[in-house]
């Protein structure tokens, strides 16, 4: 293990709704300021529309690289690639319209240095943005899901939203989380998992709790969202999404964010 300060490297990809991926890598920011004594977290963002990806990322910190929107994977590999040259102990992927706390950083590491090559979040929670509703998913297990068959297949499969590769993994993949030759438009996690699997690898999950941190998927910040998407999953709906919220996060990024879910109704 390197003595002196940690380094992370997250890294995310962009893509159009402007205003809830600036409250998105706002957060990401907050992030590195609070865990600035400990971890060194470096920001890379990659986006596809030139000047108005690379000002948005750019004021939030983050070293910015261009890549055509399409495939997926080749556009988020340019984020993965670029990691190396911070040399980092770790690499934390997560999507611009997620929301973690900073302990799902530090915990994930000391996973790491625990021995596993990449950890996970089993559970997470989702923001309906327009009608604010907050509910816990409670992940791919057997009961949670209506498509039975399919939680069996995937039980104990991580959720895509944070997931932390060690360095020795990194190396290991070229420092390509996804499978460079494929053209991918959907399902990276799949692919990144069928990517570990082929080498022996597979990410260990653990549950918010296990890891003290809240992680939350946010729907509806422009993309079609449909009460189907929530149907097939036993979504336990918060009472009050607002209070819970402060809890977890700064009260001016909870009210940004609820100024947002005005604003698009």
């Amino acid at each position: 293990m390197r003595m002196g300060k940690r380094r992370v490297t997250l890294i995310t990809a962009v893509w159009k709704r402007h205003d809830l991926t600036d409250l998105v890598l706002n957060r990401f920011r907050n992030i590195k300021a609070e865990l600035a004594d400990m971890i060194n977290l470096e920001l890379i963002a990659v986006g596809s529309e030139d000047a108005k990806s690379q000002q948005l990322c750019e004021n939030h910190g983050f070293a910015y690289v261009e890549h055509d929107n399409m495939p997926l994977n080749r556009k988020y590999n340019a984020a993965s690639r670029l990691a190396q040259e911070s040399n980092p102990d770790a690499v934390y992927r997560i999507d611009s319209d997620d929301w973690i706390t900073s302990d799902a950083i530090t915990n994930s590491l000391t996973k790491i240095d625990e021995g596993y090559l990449a950890v996970g979040l089993l559970d997470l929670y989702f923001l309906d943005l327009p009608s604010f509703r907050l509910g816990r998913w409670p992940g791919y297990g057997f009961f949670n899901n209506t498509k039975r068959m399919w939680a069996w297949r995937n039980r104990g499969k991580t959720v895509g939203v944070g997931r932390c590769f060690s360095r020795e993994l990194m190396d290991e993949l070229g420092w390509e989380i996804w499978d460079q030759e494929q053209e991918l438009s959907k399902w990276l996690d799949t692919n990144c998992d069928e990517r570990l699997k082929e080498r022996g690898h597979k990410i260990k999950g653990f549950t918010m709790q296990q890891l003290q941190t809240f992680a939350m998927d946010i729907k509806g910040g422009g993309e079609n969202i449909t009460t189907q998407t929530f149907s097939n999953l036993r979504i336990k709906w918060v009472k009050d999404a607002k209070s819970e919220l402060y809890q977890h996060f700064p009260k001016e990024e909870v009210d940004s964010l609820i100024q947002l879910s005005q604003s698009i109704n």
